[in-house]
């Protein structure tokens, strides 16, 4: 340690000479007293206090820009990093701002230094493989290993030691400068178009929009995206600018390097993984589906129909496919494929499958759609989850609608209509005989108002056969500007449904009344667990009255409370 002990020495004497400064210009206290009260050469000895921030102050604080409103704050990771989502009142644009500790000119050298050493250390120490390491354990050795260099500085206050850790496991263990917006879960897609541009996200609730993330170089950028792609043991180069690879935490990232394909430098695009996928509550309490139409959902996936949710760009069609997912009985054999793995369900009988591109440029041992599809259907699977359908795969699928299975899938389409022209024609090609296997096409549409985004169904068509035109379809749903919200014009599937259930029209409205119920009565009470919400519906299909009780004294309670009140 002698050497970093002597660096430290001449960053110390340095900046005794200098005038003090921090990152954002203002001051943040004197430099030069805090370097002459921190002997760099006593090594462990004083227990060091743990950071409290009612006595040390935040660690990252923001500055509403003037004219501009708050719209959202939220933690991405307390007590380090927020975000901030702003609009410009004159402008009317929305932004979001990534909020991270600001370091002083000293804070920044002692990084760089315990960032330079850190490699050397844990090599001695033997932990060679750490990004190979369960999440977890790196966070430890590394916070364990910066602390000890950090041991070097008996007297570095608290909230120093917290900024500097928080920037070595950004840098070390995370993705940099975008390792806050990777840990928001509301991201659904991050974009970088090259260097000294704002970084863009595709957030849940606000669209499209930028950011204060910026990669200040080529070179900064160049080494970001070299750095993902061995992390996934994928070759990037002048010779090979184009990388299709999965990170480390599922996400799906798009590669372009240098400027032989993108004027602009290099750039990224990533498809975000989530943690925990959206429940159909979610669904309803966002207003993308009405509770109603949920309930002819679940009642579609239990019966085992075949199901497309079609829409334009980012309209959440695979987010709506996995939540109504979660209706198919939990004893269900279902195969999912898909390029990028986005469907999670809770199922234990459920074989995912991905994708896969070739080692080399011959196409050897590539993988398509296509090829799981044809590897699926020896696998008698009972449900058959597709991620996206668009091109020969089609006619596979339908295939196996055709042979008994029960399918889902999404597909890029503006109406019902339009998803029927583009499968019967070229490129896809679809016979229109083999269309009359689906069941239920649930088109999904992105409105905007003052710059928030509102995904909601638009129309929920049903398939009824054939005729000398054609596919014919009956809307089930169809979204009326006069209510604003969906018309319900009938189900001929549900009828079907009632038949082979044996079920009168009572009965299926009966239950269809205690399914929406459910629904709305759970989003009453906060249920919101994913998994919560998982064993209340496997709980339904073994004994619905039984989970039903204390729904129905939930809504007893609110109306007798009602009466109270209005009384």
């Amino acid at each position: 340690m002698a050497g970093f002990k002597d660096r430290m020495k001449a960053i110390s004497s340095g900046f005794k000479k200098n005038k003090t400064s921090s990152d954002d210009g203002g001051s943040s206290g004197s430099l030069r007293s805090v370097s002459s009260r921190l002997p760099f050469f006593s090594k462990g000895g004083n227990e060091r206090r743990v950071y409290d921030p009612d006595v040390d102050g935040d660690l990252a604080t923001f500055h509403l820009p003037d004219n501009c409103e708050q719209l959202e704050m939220y933690w991405t990771d307390e007590p380090y990093s927020f975000v901030c989502i702003i609009r410009d009142l004159r402008e009317h644009n929305i932004s979001y701002h990534v909020v991270e500790p600001k370091l002083t000119q000293f804070e920044k050298l002692l990084l760089e230094e315990i960032y330079m050493m850190l490699q050397d250390v844990l090599s001695i120490k033997g932990v060679s493989d750490i990004d190979n390491m369960d999440v977890q354990e790196k966070y430890r050795i590394i916070r364990e290993q910066t602390l000890e260099l950090l041991d070097y500085y008996t007297e570095l206050d608290a909230q120093s030691i917290e900024k500097i850790f928080y920037y070595v496991k950004r840098n070390y263990v995370e993705y940099d400068r975008i390792s806050a917006i990777m840990r928001d879960p509301y991201i659904e897609d991050i974009f970088c178009n090259g260097p000294q541009i704002p970084v863009f996200v595709h957030h849940a609730a606000y669209g499209n929009i930028d950011t204060n993330v910026v990669f200040d170089n080529d070179e900064v950028l160049d080494s970001f995206v070299m750095r993902i792609s061995q992390q996934s043991s994928r070759s990037l180069s002048k010779s090979t600018p184009i990388l299709d690879t999965t990170m480390r935490d599922g996400s799906r990232i798009n590669i372009t390097f240098g400027h032989d394909i993108s004027p602009k430098g290099s750039s990224f695009s990533i498809r975000r993984q989530k943690k925990v996928p959206l429940t159909p509550l979610d669904l309803i309490a966002w207003g993308t589906f009405s509770s109603e139409v949920m309930a002819h959902f679940w009642l579609y996936m239990e019966n085992g129909k075949n199901i497309l949710m079609c829409g334009g760009t980012a309209t959440g069609k695979t987010s709506a496919l996995n939540a109504i997912c979660m209706f198919i009985p939990s004893s269900t054999r279902i195969v999912t494929l898909e390029d990028t793995r986005e469907v999670q369900l809770p199922h234990v009988n459920w074989i995912p499958t991905v994708t896969r591109e070739s080692f080399n440029r011959d196409e050897v041992g590539s993988i398509e759609l296509e090829d799981l599809l044809k590897s699926s259907l020896r696998q008698r699977p009972d449900y058959l989850l597709v991620g996206e359908v668009r091109g020969r795969e089609a006619q596979i699928l339908f295939q196996a609608m055709n042979a008994g299975h029960a399918t889902c899938s999404t597909f890029h389409a503006g109406t019902a209509t339009e998803v029927i022209n583009r499968f019967t024609n070229a490129p896809i090609d679809v016979p229109s005989a083999m269309f009359s296997a689906l069941d239920v096409i649930c088109m999904l549409h992105n409105s905007y108002n003052m710059g928030v985004v509102k995904r909601k169904v638009i129309q929920v068509a049903e398939v009824m056969g054939l005729d000398s035109d054609g596919v014919i379809l009956k809307d089930c749903f169809l979204w009326d500007s006069k209510i604003d919200g969906l018309a319900n014009h009938g189900s001929a599937i549900l009828t079907d449904i009632r038949h082979r259930r044996g079920w009168s029209e009572d009965e299926l409205q009966d239950e269809l009344d205690r399914r929406r119920l459910a629904l709305e009565t759970l989003i009453d009470m906060g249920v919101r667990d994913y998994y919560d919400i998982v064993e209340w519906i496997n709980n339904y299909y073994k004994d619905p009255m039984k989970v039903m009780v204390p729904l129905t004294l939930h809504k007893m309670s609110q109306k007798g409370s009602s009466l109270v009140e209005d009384a």
